[in-house]
């Protein structure tokens, strides 16, 4: 509950933002709330079913989720289109406020005696050590040359920074991430495995609109509708993996799901501003279904895997890494797109094109003002560098397909018992 809260007013005070520093500081509040949400949600449901019904629930479960997430920027698309950009987030207000107080009236649990400690030494310089590198990432080469003292003071601080937090996950009781998951392969391999779908999730659900607006010319609206076949596919790959998961084994429907990924994105690889809005659409199915095999198969074998009294810090450990991938992975892939971009406009004789040049893309009305033969270049230089990142992600699905050929067929299974 005192995470929901927490989401509930930092979606209130994004709403309330009056320039972009506000937004972003009341955007990491809100990520804080919702950090503590998600893992005890998945934790819930490994606790109260048995593990013979816990794979059909954690589909279900993902498959909601799954929903949730595709919607959610359709949604805002629409939202942006129709009404005013803070209603993205004072949407969540009436949806939090309800799903705390169901929490309130149905939620009955055990507290354990031992009050437990929270890792806040390691939270901080994790915290410190990423945004310093996605700084370093997201100006390098842009803002300032990669070679600047300040982007080198940057990436300094930053090793300097994630140094220190591994030095404390070993030293403090109660690590926020304890590294001795990572020893045990099927655990580590899943946790490999998160990291890698969550950096191909968020770049598919970045640049597939990007490219609807910005190359094929459509609305913020048909952004939104070319990811919203996902959350048919997503739920669909979910309860498909659920029953059948421990009857075919982790591997082959891990290794189905990442399939689907590479396939989805070999199919992005195709894509040009003549591509139909229904070929996007397909993609963005083919991708759900990829998503939701591996997110409902990669939950079930950790929290089989492990102790009851560590089913919580291994659960939350499977959610950071796909948020970590995610986080990683647009980063990386924004560096890739901006230089890309740099050159392919230089290429084209765009000598005074700047990146915030894009935004005049992805606006309707600002895309009318472009000459025709500007317009032409923009997209041309933009298709190419989205392009470069589709690639990005396929390196990454296919890292993807080959840890999970070392997954086991089934894996051992703890004692479901609890103190």
């Amino acid at each position: 509950m005192p995470g929901g809260g927490v989401f509930i007013l930092g979606s209130a005070l994004c709403g309330l933002s009056q320039n972009m520093i506000q937004l972003i500081i009341f955007r990491a509040l809100q990520g804080l709330g919702s950090g503590a949400v998600l893992p005890i949600t998945i934790t819930i449901i490994g606790d109260i079913f048995s593990f013979e019904e816990r794979a059909r629930m954690q589909g279900l479960f993902s498959s909601v989720w799954g929903v949730s997430a595709i919607i959610g920027p359709a949604l805002g698309g629409v939202i942006v289109d129709f009404l005013d950009w803070r209603w993205i987030f004072y949407i969540n207000l009436p949806i939090g406020l309800v799903s705390i107080v169901m929490l309130l009236l149905f939620l009955k649990e055990e507290k354990a005696a031992q009050r437990p400690r929270v890792d806040y030494a390691g939270a901080a310089a994790l915290a410190t050590g990423i945004t310093l590198l996605l700084l370093a990432l997201l100006q390098g080469g842009t803002t300032f040359p990669w070679g600047s003292p300040y982007i080198l003071g940057l990436l300094a601080l930053a090793t300097l920074a994630l140094v220190v937090f591994c030095r404390i996950e070993t030293r403090v009781s109660e690590p926020m991430l304890p590294f001795s998951l990572f020893r045990e392969k099927i655990i580590g391999l899943s946790l490999l495995a998160n990291f890698l779908i969550g950096a191909v999730m968020i770049g598919a659900s970045t640049y597939v609109p990007m490219f609807v607006q910005g190359v094929m010319g459509g609305s913020a609206v048909n952004a939104g509708a070319a990811l919203a076949p996902m959350s048919i596919g997503w739920p669909l790959g979910s309860t498909i993996c659920g029953r059948l998961l421990l009857r075919v084994g982790y591997r082959k429907m891990t290794t189905l799901g990442m399939v689907f990924q590479v396939l989805s994105i070999f199919m992005l690889l195709t894509l040009s501003p003549g591509t139909g809005q229904l070929f996007v659409s397909a993609t963005s199915f083919v991708m759900g279904l990829g998503l939701g095999f591996c997110s409902t198969s990669l939950i079930v074998i950790v929290q089989s895997v492990v102790e009851w009294n560590r089913r919580g810090i291994a659960t939350a450990a499977v959610q950071f890494m796909r948020t970590l991938g995610s986080t990683c992975g647009v980063a990386v892939s924004a560096v890739i797109l901006n230089n890309v971009l740099l050159k392919a406009t230089a290429s084209l004789g765009m000598k005074s094109f700047s990146i915030s040049t894009v935004n005049r893309l992805m606006d309707p009305v600002q895309r009318h003002l472009i000459t025709p033969e500007q317009l032409a270049n923009l997209k041309n230089a933009l298709s190419i560098a989205i392009h470069s990142t589709f690639w990005l992600l396929m390196a990454t699905a296919l890292a993807g397909l080959a840890t999970s050929f070392l997954l086991p067929r089934l894996a051992p299974r703890q004692k479901e018992s609890n103190p």
